[in-house]
């Protein structure tokens, strides 16, 4: 295991319960941020302590300062000319951060979000401050063996999460409002069945 400081002993060693995380998902210019592709929305949810969705939510469009692909546009329906007054990416990175802050961050097929925060981190010289990462794709896979999909339009469908508001799927804080549902009737079955501590869950994740 890598060298751990502090806090995230502290973090391993606490009840699931008793911990915050935040629930985040991004639109994007495209799939590859090694190749160019950038953020142009963070939405966000906080789970406090108990499980419970903590107002407010966080939510911003980014100008990534490149064009945004029609192709993209075609899927999460954000233009060229919507991010054109957006802050850039680093004022809002810096606000997701506020946000997150001492928190577990949360992401469905976390891997692919997590390396768009990480390379804006990078080019920024931001010290990655979140110690952990959860996947709730993975979670879906170990909690729910016999589906078919874990995909989020299957998982909201198989948990009937309806989300109300003014977006809708394939945008930002649509996507991290269902994610956030999910992620909270999930944990409250772990927490119940299976693991009591951080390092239960992360021991549960690394030997699947």
């Amino acid at each position: 295991m890598k060298h751990l400081d502090s806090k995230a002993v502290e973090i391993l060693d606490t009840p699931l319960n008793k911990l915050s995380y935040v629930v985040f998902d991004l639109e994007t210019t495209g799939t590859n941020p090694e190749e160019g592709d950038k953020i142009v929305e963070i939405g966000a949810v906080k789970i406090a302590p108990g499980f419970r969705i903590q107002p407010p939510k966080f939510h911003t469009l980014v100008n990534p300062e490149i064009e945004i692909p029609e192709s993209s546009t075609k899927i999460h329906g954000i233009t060229n000319e919507k991010v054109s007054d957006a802050p850039d990416i680093c004022i809002a990175l810096y606000n997701f951060i506020d946000f997150a802050k001492d928190s577990i961050i949360v992401a469905h097929d976390a891997r692919k979000d997590f390396a768009f925060l990480k390379s804006e981190m990078k080019d920024y010289s931001i010290t990655n401050p979140f110690r952990f990462v959860l996947d709730t794709l993975k979670l879906s896979r170990i909690m729910n063996p016999t589906a078919g999909r874990h995909n989020l339009d299957n998982i909201t469908e198989m948990y009937n999460i309806k989300i109300k508001g003014p977006y809708q799927r394939h945008r930002a804080l649509y996507d991290a409002e269902a994610t956030s549902v999910f992620f909270r009737i999930l944990m409250k079955r772990i927490f119940r069945e299976t693991c009591f501590t951080f390092v239960d869950l992360e021991n549960l994740l690394n030997n699947r």
